[in-house]
């Protein structure tokens, strides 16, 4: 059978890039499908590979491209899924950024936004996203579809829970994790409970000395997919206090699993953490304490429903041959 659609997963090996190839490759290991051909595992997503993936589509009803960077050449459907904020700043976001990512941040944007305007479909995995990208490229308005990214019901295992806070955070510049950790530690050593530690995906030479050493402080180094899920299992909560986020796998990871998350108080977070979502606000202390609290308290029921993989593939893909 000729594949009817073609996908093209290159680039981003780390993140919550790899967390969706894992549920694509779940989705079609599943499903048996064959009329999906995935094209670009395992290839950079630089200007060598997007010439090649164009003479690769040929022929195809619909073209998908999840890794931001649509198709431009005409011929079949062109769906793009629009995964990296950065691409698409506010006015006041882009000056925070450190001076060698917002170089190259801008060049990979420019790319970004002339792919954008050919596609067919741009899928924003929450509303914030999508506002974000109109906002931008307000021609496209009428192309934009919300859908979250999917998740599994069963991606984390029930096991028994430690007094821990997972942080599953890669620790980018723009993204200031060493001081938002400072912060978590502040606020668990204001709750009293000394047994309580704190889990970071990170290794001791990305951080301070004195975090590296603190008493509360596991650093477990980047995780493949396996061991972290085994991780966050036995984790009591989750920390995600990112700000700068298209959509935060780990707001819907603790949400579809029952982990309460830790993270900012905005309407991005609600719609996607749910019932999971213990919300402080930043630079009130106070705040983030009762946050804490509640986290390592709350009793929440796992809720995979709003993340159906199934539903979420059937819909991007159309229906099997």
């Amino acid at each position: 059978m000729t594949a009817a659609v073609t996908v093209d997963v290159a680039g981003g090996p780390m993140g919550g890039a790899a967390r969706f190839r894992d549920e694509l490759y779940r989705y079609l290991e599943r499903s048996a499908r064959k009329d999906v051909q995935v094209i670009g595992a395992d290839r950079r997503l630089d200007a060598s590979w997007l010439l090649r993936r164009e003479v690769a589509r040929a022929g195809r009803e619909r073209v998908v491209a999840l890794n931001n960077v649509g198709f431009v050449a005409p011929g079949g459907a062109r769906w793009t899924l629009l995964r990296n904020a950065l691409h698409f700043l506010a006015g006041d976001e882009a000056p925070r950024l450190d001076r060698r990512t917002r170089v190259a941040n801008r060049r990979k944007a420019a790319v970004v936004h002339l792919a954008a305007r050919r596609s067919d479909v741009l899928v924003a995995p929450c509303t914030a996203m999508a506002e974000r990208i109109t906002l931008v490229l307000p021609s496209v308005r009428s192309r934009v579809v919300v859908r979250m990214h999917p998740v599994s019901a069963n991606s984390i295992p029930t096991l028994p829970r430690d007094p821990a806070i997972l942080c599953p955070v890669m620790l980018r510049a723009y993204r200031h994790m060493v001081a938002r950790i400072i912060e978590l530690l502040a606020a668990i050593d204001e709750c009293g409970d000394r047994s309580v530690r704190l889990r970071v995906t990170a290794s001791p030479s990305e951080v301070p000395a004195d975090v590296a050493r603190h008493p509360r402080i596991e650093l477990l180094g980047q995780l493949d997919l396996a061991d972290l899920r085994h991780v966050w299992a036995r984790s009591s909560a989750i920390y995600f206090p990112t700000s700068l986020e298209s959509f935060g796998y780990p707001l819907a990871e603790a949400r579809a699993s029952g982990h309460p998350v830790i993270a900012l108080e905005t309407s991005q977070n609600w719609e996607i953490a749910g019932p999971a979502l213990c919300a402080f606000t930043r630079g009130d202390p106070a705040s983030l304490r009762r946050a804490t609290v509640a986290a390592l308290t709350a009793e929440i029921a796992p809720d995979p429903e709003p993340f159906d993989p199934d539903a979420y593939f059937g819909w991007m893909f159309g229906l099997p041959r």
